[in-house]
C-alpha cells in the first residue's frame, strides 16, 4: 500500500509539473456531453461530465473530468483529464495526461498521440497499429503495449508486457508473477468496469522488440521471449522470505514482536477505558452475538478501503489541478491544505481504528471469556484492566507465532472492525428513529368538554371518564307510532 500511495503521488505531481497554462472558452458539464462530429471548438474546452464524446474537433486544449470519456474527434493541443474510462480513437496533436482506472490508445489512427503520453492509471494499453512517436511516463498496475512507441518508456508497475516495438530506452519496476490479481478484478465489479489483468512482472512477447537499453528492478526476473538489442540490467528486489524453521534468532523475534504488541494494544486499550468505557465495550456484544457478520462486514471493509482511499486521493488531485490551471493561487493554497487534511483524517482515523482499536477490543473480549472459563462468571466491571490485559497477552501470543501470526492477526482486525461498524451502524439508525420521533406532533384524544374532567395536576387522582348518556338517552328521537321505550328500560 505505501508503495502504491507513493507512485500514485509521483504521478501526480508528474502530471501537476507537466500542465501548462490554458485560458477557457468554453465549458460543458451534465450527465452526457457530446461534441457532434460536424462542430468545432475554438479555444479551450473545460468539461465536468459522467460520459463526455468528443467526435468534433477542439481547437485548444481538453481539461476536465470525465467518468467515462471517449476521444473519437480531434484536440489541436493538449489534453489533461482524469476519470474511470478513457478510450483514444482520434488523434491527439500534442500531450495527453491522463489520471483514472483504464485508458486504452486504440490504433485507428496512424498516430493517435503525437506528443507524449503521461499516465497514472490502473491498467493501461496501446493497441496494436497505434503508433506513439515520443515519450512515454507512467504509473499503474499494468501497462500492455501492443503498439509501437519510438520514445524512451519509464513505467513503475506490477505488469509490463510488450508485443511490439519499442526504440527508444526502457525504464522498468515490476512485481512478482507469483502474486495473484483475480481480487483486482472482483474490486472493480461494482464500478460496472472491465478489466483482464495480466500476470505480473515483466514479459516480452516473440513479436516484441526493444531497440535501446533496458533497465528493470523486480523480484524476479522477466520473461524474454523477443530481442533486446541493447544491454539489460536487472536489479533484483525480492522480499525477504517468511522463515518456517526457527533459527538462532527466532526466539529474539518472537520475544521483540511479543512486547510490541503488549505495547500498543495495552495502550490503546487502557485509553479506551479512560476516554469512552461504555463505547469502547459496546461491539463487545456485536462479536458475542453476531460474530460470522462482524467478521464478513469487518473484511469487506478493509478490503474496500484501498480503492476508496485512492478515489480519495485522485478526487484531490484532481480538484487541485483544476485550481492550478485556473491560476487561482489563493484559492488553490487553501483548498489544498484543506482537502490534505481532509484527506490525512479520514483516511488516518479509519486505518487507526481497524489496525489499533479494532484488536484492543477483541483482545477485550477474549480476556473476559478466559476469565469467566477460570472463575466460572463474567467479570466485573472493576477486573476490566485485567480482562484486558488478559486479553492482551493471549492476542500478543498468538499474533506473534512465526508463520501464522497473520492469521490470527487478520482476524482479530476483521472481526473488531465488523463490530465496531455494526455498533456504530446500530447507533446511527437508533439516533435517526429518536429524531423521528422527537418531529412527530402528539397524538390528542379530544373530548368533549363538557362531559370531561378538567386533569387537576396531581398525579395520585386520576381523571374520571366522560360520561355518557343513558340508554332511555340513545337514539329515541324518531320512533314509530305506537312504539313504547319503557318497555325495554322498566326498572322492574
Amino acid at each position: 500500500m505505501r508503495k502504491a500511495f507513493r507512485l500514485f503521488m509521483a504521478a501526480t505531481l508528474l502530471c501537476l509539473l507537466t500542465t501548462g497554462v490554458v485560458q477557457a472558452r468554453e465549458m460543458i458539464q451534465g450527465e452526457n456531453c457530446r461534441i457532434a462530429a460536424d462542430r468545432v471548438v475554438e479555444g479551450s474546452l473545460f468539461t465536468f461530465c459522467q460520459n463526455l464524446q468528443i467526435e468534433g474537433r477542439v481547437e485548444g486544449n481538453l481539461i476536465g473530468i470525465a467518468l467515462r470519456a471517449s476521444i473519437s474527434g480531434e484536440i489541436s493541443q493538449n489534453v489533461y483529464l482524469a476519470g474511470l474510462e478513457l478510450d483514444v480513437t482520434g488523434t491527439i496533436q500534442r500531450d495527453l495526461h491522463y489520471v483514472g482506472l483504464t485508458m486504452n490508445v486504440l490504433g485507428t489512427r496512424a498516430q493517435p498521440i503525437r506528443g507524449q503520453l503521461v499516465f497514472a492509471t490502473l491498467s493501461s494499453q496501446l493497441a496494436a497499429g497505434a503508433h506513439i512517436p515520443h515519450q512515454v511516463t507512467g504509473i499503474g498496475y499494468q501497462f500492455i503495449v501492443n503498439g509501437r512507441i519510438d520514445g524512451e518508456v519509464s513505467y513503475w508497475g506490477s505488469a509490463f508486457a510488450l508485443n511490439n516495438t519499442i526504440k527508444g530506452d526502457v525504464y522498468a519496476s515490476v512485481g512478482n508473477p507469483e502474486s495473484d490479481a483475480s481480487d483486482l478484478e472482483t474490486l472493480l465489479l461494482p464500478l460496472d468496469i472491465e478489466l483482464k489483468a495480466v500476470v505480473p512482472g515483466l514479459t516480452i512477447d516473440r513479436n516484441g522488440r526493444i531497440d535501446g537499453d533496458l533497465s528493470y528492478s523486480g523480484p524476479v526476473e522477466g520473461k524474454f521471449l523477443g530481442n533486446v538489442i541493447g544491454d539489460v540490467q536487472y536489479h533484483s528486489t525480492r522480499p525477504a522470505i517468511i522463515q518456517t524453521v526457527p533459527d538462532e534468532g527466532a526466539l529474539n523475534h518472537f520475544l521483540d514482536r511479543f512486547l510490541r504488541e503488549i505495547a500498543v494494544l495495552f495502550t490503546v486499550g487502557l485509553l479506551g477505558l479512560a476516554l469512552a468505557s461504555n463505547a469502547f465495550q459496546s461491539p463487545l456484544t456485536a462479536v458475542r452475538w453476531r460474530p460470522f457478520s462482524s467478521f464478513v462486514i469487518g473484511m469487506l471493509l478493509f478490503i474496500l478501503s484501498f480503492p476508496i482511499a485512492l478515489m480519495l486521493l485522485l478526487l484531490t488531485a484532481i480538484i487541485i489541478l483544476i485550481l492550478a490551471l485556473l491560476q487561482l493561487e489563493g484559492v488553490l493554497i487553501v483548498a489544498a491544505s484543506l482537502l490534505a487534511l481532509i484527506d490525512v483524517g479520514v483516511i488516518g482515523v479509519f486505518y487507526f481504528t481497524a489496525i489499533f482499536v479494532a484488536r484492543a477490543v477483541i483482545a477485550m473480549g477474549a480476556g473476559r471469556l478466559i476469565l469467566r472459563f477460570l472463575f466460572g462468571q463474567e467479570s466485573p466491571n472493576r477486573m476490566r484492566v485485567i480482562s484486558l490485559a488478559t486479553g492482551v497477552i493471549a492476542l500478543a501470543v498468538l499474533t506473534s507465532l512465526p508463520v501464522v501470526g497473520f492469521v490470527f492477526n487478520a482476524g482479530a482486525l476483521f472481526l473488531g472492525l465488523g463490530a465496531i461498524a455494526t455498533v456504530t451502524a446500530d447507533w446511527l439508525h437508533s439516533l435517526r428513529t429518536d429524531n423521528y420521533a422527537s418531529t412527530r406532533p402528539p397524538v390528542v384524544n379530544r373530548v368533549n368538554a363538557d362531559d370531561a374532567m378538567q386533569d387537576t395536576g396531581d398525579p395520585e387522582t386520576p381523571t374520571k371518564a366522560p360520561m355518557l348518556p343513558s340508554g332511555r338517552e340513545l337514539g329515541l328521537a324518531n320512533l314509530p307510532q305506537g312504539f313504547d321505550p319503557d318497555f325495554f328500560f322498566s326498572d322492574d
